[in-house]
């Protein structure tokens, strides 16, 4: 097994996914919303760029559909719901659509559509994310980062992830990114809060007052299911229906 690390959606390229399984992660909040969202029944997600675009798509879509994202931590004019996975309650989301845009974690997916195979990870859903991938040979996980910035929290979560993969197998091959991210977890497993704490983007959703959704992405396998891309949009792994 050989498990790569990509820092940003921007370093994104069709040569670094294509062959490839690629996990894209965005815990603050894209894909913790993501998994959050199809755990509680959503028939899918579909991830795009723009405002403008995610308005077309549900007006085109035969099912329910919720706008849902973000700008810059913020609710975006004319949408249902924000970026916050406690927003994606049962009673909200169950047999609709989530049309979904946000700054960074759509991006990101957006930038790896040509992979072989396309996940989504969280630290909501880790152990799931590592039993789907203990198969695979060619792994990139991409963090999203923060407007081309690195963050704390995505590679946190890569490092977890890689973690739990070398626990199941010891002939893992790692790339100096991969292993410095498995190593920055290492060192910071008994509470990766307070070093995210310190991190830019961790402050800007606290200095908002999302406190209870920087809980609840910091939270390790609470939801059992893997979102993965079908060709249309995300959906629920085969293995957790």
């Amino acid at each position: 097994m050989n498990i790569d690390v990509v820092a940003t959606a921007q370093q994104v390229s069709e040569s670094i996914v294509k062959d490839k399984t690629i996990v894209v992660i965005d815990v603050l909040r894209a894909t913790s919303v993501m998994v959050t969202a199809l755990n509680n029944d959503a028939l899918g997600v579909i991830p795009v760029l723009e405002p403008e675009e995610a308005f077309g798509v549900k007006q085109e879509q035969k099912h329910d559909c919720i706008l849902g994202g973000e700008r810059h931590a913020d609710l975006i004019e004319g949408f249902d719901f924000g970026n916050s996975p406690l927003a994606y309650s049962e009673d909200v989301i169950k047999e609709k659509i989530l049309v979904m845009t946000t700054t960074n974690g759509t991006l990101a997916l957006n930038n790896s559509l040509s992979a072989s195979e396309l996940l989504i990870g969280a630290f909501i859903n880790d152990k799931a994310v590592a039993k789907e991938l203990e198969e695979k040979d060619n792994i990139v996980l991409v963090c999203s980062g923060n407007n081309g910035l690195y963050t704390l929290e995505d590679a946190l979560c890569a490092g977890r992830i890689i973690d739990l993969l070398m626990q199941r197998n010891d002939k893992i091959q790692l790339t100096d990114l991969a292993l410095s991210v498995h190593q920055l977890y290492a060192q910071n497993k008994d509470d990766l809060m307070k070093l995210a704490s310190k991190g830019y983007h961790y402050n800007v959703l606290a200095g908002k007052n999302y406190i209870e959704d920087l809980q609840y992405c910091f939270k390790s396998d609470i939801c059992n299911i893997v979102p993965v891309w079908n060709g249309t949009m995300l959906v629920k792994n085969q293995s957790s229906i």
